[in-house]
């Protein structure tokens, strides 16, 4: 990690000592200048020299100082003149005094200007560091973690990417997913705050990561939706993440990140981080006690929904039973009671189709409509189902992988799609729940096969054996303790419903394959339409 930028230094003051030699040796220069030019017989403007004195005062004294020491020379230039010319001087001799005087003065002039210049700069070098220490004292204690990227790698791999022809950025990131990866591993933290170094339980900034990629899983999606945002030159960006802590544990994070504008460096790029992962994790609970819950409510109302089928069928069993029973004793007389039996045996007959009515009652109330068959685009009745499922993905770590073949249109009912590919993706993520997570895998790809959409869901599970694959798709059948076995099942129906096909294949690795009926293609427009 980079250390910070050092503060400006301050103008260099001699020290004690040093500047009373200093004094001295000025002084020493102002007898001698005053003793050549009162007592020899050089016709020289040598009280010029005097010049030199303020322009060396201007290190060493503060402007009061230097006024007064311009003003002694100037009194000794003039009682120079006086002593070694008298009244009668002559007129040369005069004007050179005056040129003295005058240069005197405009040396004294910019000797003041140069204090005055340096103070300025002091006062700049003070106020520069302590806006310096003002902010490293709120980078440091801010309760938002804080760190600074080096984004100029970059800058230059998207520029890469426009010079080589690429127009539309989502779906080339989408497309080469290897790019994104490569592209996070340029981004190297210059500077972190003490919030930051505890969300991440590391224990000094010698000691933090280096580059993003240390705690940016490769299967983060938020990194490329940033790419997509610097490059279209967005100020600001905000995201949820996942990071990883450096004892492996995930740490559910948002985190907004600000962009210089366009032109500017992006050497400094900071992104503010709140630590999310306690209100995530009671989302989660949340979630699962709702999900609880409607399990729960399920299992009441199929116990209430039994009791009243039991409740209605039963009378006319009993019914039946009863007619039976009379009908067998009546013939079983001697010498038998045909018409008694016949009435009994009529009574059987009116009670059976009591029960028909009763169950086609309960058929009527518990059936639905029949599917809503509509052309729908694959890509996007994917895309949609998971959306629905991206919580549970990102809780997992996995990625969706997806292959579809483009231009798929299946006929089909939405709703019941997305409930079909929901089912099959829930499924998948429970079979690999005792995967280490950077096990598990997950894939869906799909193509036309004559007529069909043909469909494969590929998971790093466990698999199913040939039993448990004849069986799998039976109402209530689970291998998972606690599971209700009706996921399968419902796909099974809805597949069928559709006039397609589902089945497992036996195997390590879970492998599903599925037939959905394509869409019939669109009718060309009609000539001069």
């Amino acid at each position: 990690m980079q250390d910070p930028p050092p503060a400006m230094p301050s103008p260099e003051i001699p020290r004690p000592a040093a500047r009373r030699r200093r004094c001295l040796l000025l002084l020493a220069l102002v007898a001698a200048v005053f003793g050549v030019d009162a007592f020899t017989s050089l016709s020289s403007a040598i009280a010029v020299l005097y010049v030199l004195v303020p322009l060396l005062a201007a290190n060493l004294l503060p402007q009061r100082g230097v006024v007064a020491l311009a003003a002694l020379c100037g009194g000794l230039a003039l009682l120079g003149y006086g002593i070694g010319h008298g009244l009668a001087a002559e007129p040369a001799a005069t004007l050179r005094l005056a040129f003295s005087l005058v240069a005197l003065a405009a040396a004294s002039l910019l000797a003041l200007r140069s204090i005055a210049a340096r103070a300025l700069q002091a006062e700049q070098a003070r106020l520069l560091a302590a806006s310096e220490s003002r902010y490293r004292t709120i980078f440091e204690t801010l309760a938002v973690g804080i760190w600074e990227h080096d984004f100029r790698p970059v800058q230059q791999a998207l520029e890469g990417l426009r010079a080589a022809g690429v127009t539309d950025l989502p779906r080339y990131l989408a497309e080469h997913p290897d790019f994104v990866i490569a592209t996070r591993r340029l981004v190297t933290v210059t500077d972190v705050n003490a919030t930051a170094l505890k969300l991440l339980g590391v224990p000094s900034k010698e000691k933090f990561f280096t580059h993003l990629s240390g705690f940016l899983p490769e299967t983060d999606e938020s990194f490329a939706q940033c790419l997509v945002a610097l490059d279209a030159g967005q100020p600001h960006f905000t995201a949820e993440a996942r990071l990883r802590a450096a004892d492996g544990a995930a740490v559910d994070i948002i985190v907004a990140l600000n962009f210089p504008p366009p032109g500017e460096s992006l050497a400094r790029v900071q992104a503010s981080v709140l630590d999310v992962t306690e209100r995530r994790r009671m989302q989660d609970m949340l979630a699962q006690m709702r999900a609880e819950l409607d399990r729960a409510g399920r299992v009441a109302a199929l116990g209430e929904l039994a009791a009243a089928i039991a409740h209605e069928v039963n009378q006319p069993l009993a019914a039946i039973r009863a007619g039976a029973d009379a009908a067998r004793r009546w013939l079983s007389r001697a010498p038998p009671e045909l018409a008694e039996a016949r009435a009994a045996l009529a009574e059987v007959g009116a009670a059976a189709r009591h029960g028909g009515e009763v169950v086609r009652r309960i058929r009527r109330l518990l059936g639905r409509s029949e599917p809503e068959l509509l052309p729908l685009d694959l890509a996007e009745l994917v895309e949609e189902a998971r959306q629905l499922v991206q919580r549970e993905l990102q809780a997992a770590g996995i990625a969706l992988q997806l292959e579809l073949a483009p231009g798929l249109r299946l006929q089909g009912d939405r709703l019941l799609l997305h409930q079909l590919f929901v089912n099959l993706v829930t499924n998948a993520l429970q079979a690999m729940q005792a995967l280490p997570e950077g096990e598990r895998r997950l894939r869906l790809r799909a193509e036309a096969v004559a007529g069909m959409a043909e469909l494969r869901v590929e998971d790093s599970g466990p698999g199913f054996g040939a039993e448990g694959a004849a069986q799998a798709f039976d109402a209530f059948f689970s291998t998972r303790p606690g599971g209700m076995g009706l996921g399968l099942a419902v796909s099974r129906s809805i597949v069928e419903a559709h006039d397609g096909m589902i089945a497992i294949e036996p195997g390590p690795g879970g492998r599903l394959r599925l037939a959905l009926p394509l869409a019939p293609p669109l009718a060309p427009p009609l000539a001069g339409a």
